[in-house]
């Protein structure tokens, strides 16, 4: 599979950095994730140039006159819009963490590309000419659905792209290639924060794939390491619940939903050492049923919130079960006035029993009447 030019120009946001670039240098290219998602055929929102034959005092002026902001000075980054524009570098780990790097400039591209993590991730397309590149043989592994990385040591000396890799694979749906797994397999994200770590968490969460990065998480020990728990023979049962609710349920709180629930962890707990967003643990509280769940259950999740927002609405008979009760787009709405019932004489803990025991009462009533309809 060979390709030797990309036409960009019916792109209007890299046309207009093409022109305004185009004084400078004749080596500017798009990178990484953007390449990769164009050849996917997927939307870009974001863009990623990489530039060439321009010293860094000259790139500072070039920038500020675009109006563009130093986003990693140090890394020689700049933010414009949804641009991400840099001078091409090589990057040298000198010292402990993810930031222990020495940054210095590179006008060679094949070397520029060599410091990406995968090789689906380092493919070029010169912005003014549309010329591809491909020194890694990244567009195989692409068409292949492979994660390959691209140089032994480098990727080495970055764990984050331990983590990286779990979330290309979930995103994609793709298998991490064997020397990159054993590679995986020594390394440690011991070095990385939980901001760091929890970054990446949230783009896993957020993808089609979860069965995928969670089995990765599992063959890397990567779930003791993060989620402070490994499951047990279950979790081949787990991965097939997280793919069939994955079907239906988009709600990027859906894995913590069903992780903590089906392995009966302890939610409180779990989120003060995990450090992960609040409304995560909102959602996972969230009633679970495992297995069938009746219509009176079912129904009482909608004194909540209509079923369509329940997370446990995962499979096929569960949303027509909940579209047959006519709770699926909006929520159970009691005729009960609390007031009423605070006239004659209720109040407190006994306020609260007799409001919930006349609310299942009407319930059933109303599930009764949806059966004789």
């Amino acid at each position: 599979m060979q390709i030797s030019k990309i036409d960009l120009k019916n792109n209007s946001d890299l046309v207009f950095i093409a022109n305004f670039l185009k004084p400078y240098t004749q080596r500017a290219y798009l990178v990484g994730g953007s390449v990769r998602d164009i050849l996917l055929g997927l939307e870009l929102f974001d863009y990623d140039i990489e530039i060439y034959d321009i010293d860094v005092k000259q790139f500072d002026a070039i920038m500020q006159k675009l109006g563009a902001k130093g986003f990693g000075k140090s890394f020689f980054v700049y933010k414009f819009k949804n641009f991400d524009l840099a001078l091409a570098r090589t990057e040298n780990k000198i010292s402990y963490g993810h930031t222990g790097f020495e940054v210095k400039i590179c006008n060679d591209e094949k070397l520029g590309a060599k410091r990406r993590d995968f090789t689906i991730n380092a493919l070029m397309i010169n912005i003014f000419s549309g010329e591809f590149l491909d020194f890694y043989n990244g567009l195989q592994d692409l068409k292949d659905g492979i994660l390959r990385h691209i140089d032994e040591q480098s990727f080495q000396e970055d764990s984050l792209r331990i983590l990286r890799a779990i979330v290309f694979a979930s995103r994609f749906d793709f298998t991490i290639a064997n020397e990159t797994l054993n590679l995986m397999r020594n390394m440690d994200i011991k070095d990385l924060s939980k901001d760091r770590i929890n970054t990446e968490l949230y783009k896993f969460f957020k993808s089609l794939k979860l069965e995928v990065g969670y089995k990765y998480l599992q063959e890397l020990h990567l779930e003791k390491e993060i989620f402070n728990f490994e499951s047990d023979f279950k979790s081949l049962e787990f991965q097939n619940l997280l793919k069939e609710a994955r079907k239906i349920i988009k709600d990027e709180a859906l894995f913590l939903y069903l992780y903590l629930n089906f392995f009966k962890l302890d939610k409180e707990v779990f989120f003060k050492k995990a450090k992960l967003k609040k409304e995560y643990l909102k959602k996972a509280n969230q009633a679970f049923y495992l297995n069938n769940v009746n219509d009176f259950e079912l129904a009482k999740i909608a004194f909540d919130m209509p079923l369509k927002e329940w997370l446990g609405l995962w499979n096929e008979k569960r949303v027509k079960q909940a579209k047959k009760l006519k709770l699926y787009e909006n929520k159970f709405e009691s005729k009960i006035v609390t007031q009423d019932l605070i006239n004659i004489g209720f109040f407190g803990k006994a306020l609260g029993e007799k409001l919930q025991e006349l609310k299942e009462n009407e319930l059933k009533e109303y599930i009764e009447n949806i059966k004789r309809e």
